[in-house]
């Protein structure tokens, strides 16, 4: 993993997250996930080719933009009238996802010297109205210290903002989505078990 993907994942971690939804979440600096002893390796997409994620259209209007995702690239693409996301466009909207055919790997990689590994599969995406964006990721967490998977469970993200984010713009409904599943994930009992009451000591 390269390190500007790291910095990137650890940049979008800065207050995650204030939610629209009346669920309380965690907000946390990258120091203190590191002080937690937790680094991401990041996310993979788990969403067929050509699956429907949703539409928008301006209020009053009759024009509605419909959103597919895009697993493939293929010619035939080319005279769609939907709007197709893709791996690139989560990249450039400044989600911390793995390029395409890249394994979740736990072992090897780049992470820092810290305790746990954090990394998921995104595999619902829904896009409404001018934007609401709905994420799911189901996450798996690796304590280096005993060798084994330690939590294994999913969260979901809600954000409403005036743009997606797919041509790079900040902020975005896309990105502060995601900010506010690693949010639920934080305030999880379960993970919160998982990884302690708190920052690591000694």
């Amino acid at each position: 993993m390269s390190r500007s993907l790291r910095a990137l994942a650890g940049a979008i971690l800065v207050g995650a997250c204030s939610s629209a939804t009346s669920q309380p979440t965690v907000t946390l600096t990258p120091e203190e996930m590191l002080d937690w002893g937790v680094d991401m390796f990041g996310v993979v997409v788990d969403i067929p080719h050509r699956q429907y994620i949703g539409e928008s259209g301006a209020t009053g209007s009759q024009s509605v933009t419909v959103f597919r995702w895009q697993a493939e690239h293929t010619l035939l693409e080319r005279g769609s009238s939907d709007v197709l996301i893709a791996v690139e466009d989560l990249q450039l909207a400044g989600l911390p996802i793995l390029d395409e055919g890249v394994e979740l790997d736990f072992v090897g990689g780049m992470y820092r010297d810290v305790r746990y590994r954090l990394a998921g599969t995104l595999d619902r995406i829904t896009i409404s109205a001018q934007f609401d964006v709905r994420v799911r990721i189901r996450w798996q967490l690796y304590d280096s210290e005993i060798g084994a998977m330690v939590f294994s469970g999913e969260s979901n993200g809600f954000a409403r903002g005036q743009n997606l984010g797919l041509t790079g713009m900040q902020p975005n409904a896309l990105l502060s989505s995601f900010q506010d599943c690693v949010g639920d994930l934080f305030g999880q009992a379960e993970f919160a078990s998982a990884i302690g009451a708190g920052p690591a000591s000694g």
